[in-house]
């Protein structure tokens, strides 16, 4: 095979994986939105309880559970399977580059200030910190619910 048509293959490869790398990362970073929205719906659930809904019979008490437990299992799967896509984009890039691409990044993180690297683990760990925050939320709601 031609060296330019091998190249530009290789090319053309990178750039669909690069591609996909910064939507999986612009997905990830668009938990918080989610985050935010479903928060103020659990806000609402919690601030007028048995106001806003009655919460008196047990067929209700189990769906309105069965929803809440719903919101932070989802997130968590997301979140998951966005790591997970992350990583295999990491990986695909570093063998059609030919180099371990972890290594080339602790190189690169190596010549940051300790404030672009806290900051850099902070939003990277965020959707985290707030899924479990969320399930933390949404446990002690349900737990308000049966009592």
């Amino acid at each position: 095979m031609d060296q330019n048509l091998e190249k530009e293959m290789k090319l053309k490869q990178l750039d669909i994986q690069v591609s996909f790398y910064q939507q999986a990362i612009f997905q990830k970073t668009k938990i918080a939105l989610v985050l935010a929205s479903l928060s103020a719906a659990i806000l609402i659930v919690a601030t007028f309880g048995g106001n806003l809904l009655p919460f008196e019979t047990i067929h209700f008490k189990i769906a309105i559970t069965i929803l809440l437990s719903l919101i932070p299992i989802s997130l968590f799967i997301f979140l998951l399977e966005n790591s997970y896509a992350i990583s295999t984009c990491n990986n695909n890039i570093g063998n059609i580059v030919g180099m371990d691409m972890k290594a080339e990044m602790k190189k690169i993180e190596k010549d940051y200030g300790c404030w672009k690297k806290l900051g850099n683990k902070l939003c990277s760990y965020f959707p985290y910190f707030g899924i479990f925050f969320i399930f933390v939320v949404v446990v002690y709601i349900i737990v308000e619910i049966w009592k």
